[in-house]
């Protein structure tokens, strides 16, 4: 029987119709697997999260929008800037920017030093003369060009203190070409900070300060100055990131007060002449930093990629007594000290490396009054933990003169606190006048000539400080000769004694001075201990 035309007998129509069924539940199953990943891709597209049915479609949620919302402006600020479809440097160089100003600071000079030369010392150099007043050269204006900051919207300026230190005359240019005369407020070369201000009728655009302690290594960073000011380049911004935190011991070129406090940022974001005193900011617009210096192992006033930027927080300190007194007030201990290293912990048997070495104790100051002696360790202070010279610089300076505070040191193993109050810095050191180390008795001993290790003479020999007793001279065929002795090398012990100083080398010598046997000396060559020995004739 043929049914429907087709051509197929009734078995064959029921096979088909059964092996049609089974394609389209295949086909059926097929596209609900479809459908089911193509649903599970749009949500995972999205974030996982829905809007609300308000909205009746899939957002997407970046994570700066998933951060809690706080009701002040700064974090409105931070989340604009990091939410748009620009590069957030964009919306940090427009909120930074208009805060930024081009200093200028002249100061009268005796002769032309235009092209970096002093015509009186060709004189003195060539001729053995130096010019008398009728024929002295006349007065020069010198210019120091340099960038700041305004932090207070009534006028108060932040920059560096060598930006307008000894200045006679300082212009502040703004962004839009308006210019005003500005005054120093206060100055601090301990930290390279200075305070200036100008009159305004308005409120002016100004920064906000960053927490510098909380910045990171490898965080993204902005400068923003006037690099080069002779070609007209202000407000010059470039970026980088952080490259390490807590530099010191850096020198700063000649004439130029070297600070005293040094804790700076280091940046590869390009810093510049003339950068100094600008912002350095982070990613959210805040200032983290005063762009200082920058190094170049060539001489040149160039940026390799290494500029430094004094911490802000460091700024924050010092800003209330510049504002109001015009200098800055810190506490003195009357002490200098050094790090401590290894060898030293090992020597002294420290268990770590930890606090600082006295070195010497000023005569009549709060440490002398107090017992502190040379070779005592200081491991805390008011309660805080030493553990490295810079910090234990800060800590101590941020203590007000006239407050008492407490010491805890470790001496021959001992440990005991000493309560003291703390001395005017400024008032102890112009009443203190340091000796000239040089001058200092020298000793003189198996062919020897040494004093007392300094880091003036370690400078001179160019070689690592610690304390000692440093070589200045080692005798020609002499016995310390032949053992190999240099200038410079540094005695640090004598058989099991400990050699501090030329006194405790002295005190050694006399107990050794008729010793037939082979003296064995600790000797540090640039910071690297080894031993030799000497056999007295």
């Amino acid at each position: 029987m043929v049914l429907g035309g087709t051509g197929l007998s009734e078995p064959e129509l029921i096979e088909k119709e059964k092996n049609f069924f089974f394609r389209m539940r295949r086909t059926a199953i097929f596209s609900l697997f479809a459908l089911l990943f193509i649903l599970v891709g749009i949500f995972l597209a999205t974030g996982f999260e829905w809007s609300s049915p308000s909205h009746g479609r899939v957002q997407a949620v970046t994570p700066s929008y998933q951060a809690a919302k706080e009701s002040n402006q700064l974090s409105e600020t931070k989340d604009q800037i990091l939410s748009g479809p620009e590069s957030p440097f964009v919306k940090v160089a427009e909120m930074v920017s208009p805060a930024v100003v081009n200093i200028s600071a002249e100061k009268k000079v005796k002769g032309n030093f235009t092209y970096g030369f002093d015509p009186e010392e060709i004189l003195r150099r060539f001729f053995g003369e130096v010019p008398d007043n009728n024929r002295r050269l006349p007065e020069q204006k010198s210019q120091s060009l340099g960038s700041g900051f305004i932090f207070r919207k009534d006028g108060y300026i932040l920059t560096n203190n060598h930006v307008v230190a000894g200045a006679d005359n300082i212009s502040v240019k703004f962004p839009g070409g308006g210019q005003y005369t500005a005054k120093v407020v206060g100055l601090d070369k301990d930290t390279d900070i200075a305070v200036l201000k100008i009159e305004v009728k308005e409120d002016l655009p100004a920064v906000i300060f960053g927490d510098s302690d909380s910045l990171k290594v490898g965080e993204w960073v902005m400068a923003i100055g006037n690099p080069f000011p002779i070609l007209g380049l202000d407000r010059t911004v470039t970026v980088g990131v952080v490259s390490a935190k807590g530099r010191g011991n850096l020198r700063f070129g000649p004439g130029e007060e070297t600070p005293q406090y040094q804790n700076y940022i280091q940046t590869d974001a390009s810093i510049n002449p003339g950068n100094s005193g600008g912002p350095l900011v982070n990613i959210h617009g805040e200032v983290i930093g005063i762009n200082a210096a920058l190094t170049n192992p060539n001489g040149e006033a160039v940026n390799i990629g290494i500029g430094f930027a004094v911490p802000i927080n460091l700024a924050k300190s010092v800003i209330p007594d510049l504002v109001e007194k015009g200098k800055v007030s810190r506490g003195y201990l009357g002490i200098s000290f050094q790090e401590i290293n290894q060898n030293t912990a090992e020597a002294l048997n420290l268990p770590s490396v930890e606090g600082v070495l006295v070195q010497r104790v000023m005569p009549n100051t709060p440490a002398d009054n107090a017992g502190i002696k040379t070779g005592d360790v200081v491991t805390q202070f008011n309660g805080k933990k030493v553990t490295n010279g810079s910090q234990f610089m800060m800590m101590v300076a941020e203590v007000n003169p006239g407050q008492e505070v407490t010491l805890k040191i470790l001496r021959n193993g001992k440990e005991f606190t000493k309560n003291l109050e703390l001395a005017d810095r400024d008032k102890s050191l112009a009443q203190t006048e340091e000796p000239n180390p040089v001058e200092e008795k020298k000793e003189d001993w198996l062919g020897l000539q040494v004093t007392t290790s300094t880091k003036e003479l370690a400078a001179q020999f160019e070689v690592k400080f610690r304390p000692g007793a440093i070589v200045l001279e080692v005798g020609a065929g002499s016995l310390a000769e032949q053992a190999g002795f240099l200038s410079g090398d540094i005695v640090g012990k004598i058989n099991d004694q400990e050699i501090m100083d030329l006194e405790a080398y002295q005190k050694t010598l006399e107990s050794l001075k008729n010793q037939n046997k082979a003296i064995l000396f600790l000797i540090y060559r640039n910071g690297e201990p080894f031993f030799t020995t000497v056999k007295a004739e």
